[in-house]
């Protein structure tokens, strides 16, 4: 009795994972088609992603010569630097064919249940939660960045402080693109007016 009772739990558990799996994955394309995931790839980003293993092999080399040259350059020459020069290699080759990879499976998605090929007026503007979403995908990024790059100062920025600098330096970006956005808008609708 004590054994059907634990196969009706693993099987209730197993069941809440699929749903969480499956929720997960729905939310995942859903903010991966407000972020134009769905507009067909330009073909230099097809061409990476069908040939990851060469594109992450370039991609390494070229991360880990500079670092290879920085640390001959500015130390003296030992087979340390030379492993560290590897290691960097490797974790970069890791991350670019990961990276690649997932893309790959991101564009066959997209193959089976069709691109978004219908054109989109660009001089509507985004809704709210499209802005929101926009503003906090690129303030984490910036948020880290900035923290970062204030450990270069002797009395580096707090976490509060840089999220709060990384927040203005993302809302000045989105103005700026509303701008930008405003202006092109202005211009297509003058050079259609022209042209009638």
């Amino acid at each position: 009795m004590s054994g059907g009772s634990e196969t009706d739990g693993s099987s209730e558990a197993g069941g809440r994972s699929r749903r969480l799996l499956a929720a997960l994955r729905r939310a995942f394309w859903a903010v991966d088609r407000s972020f134009d995931g769905a507009d067909p790839p330009p073909r230099p980003l097809v061409f990476a992603a069908r040939n990851a293993a060469g594109c992450a092999t370039v991609a390494a080399l070229l991360v880990a010569a500079p670092v290879g040259l920085a640390l001959s350059v500015f130390t003296d020459p030992a087979w340390g630097h030379l492993l560290q020069t590897v290691l960097t290699g490797t974790c970069a080759w890791l991350l670019f064919w990961a990276f690649l990879r997932f893309e790959r499976r991101r564009q066959a998605h997209y193959e089976r249940t069709g691109y978004d090929l219908a054109p989109r007026d660009s001089g509507t503007p985004a809704g709210p939660r499209a802005v929101l979403t926009g503003l906090l995908v690129s303030w984490i990024p910036m948020t880290v960045c900035v923290w970062l790059i204030g450990r270069l100062d002797d009395a580096p920025p707090s976490w509060p402080d840089s999220a709060v600098l990384a927040a203005l330096f993302a809302v000045c970006m989105r103005f700026a693109d509303h701008l930008r956005e405003r202006r092109r808008t202005r211009a297509r609708k003058a050079a259609d007016r022209e042209a009638r």
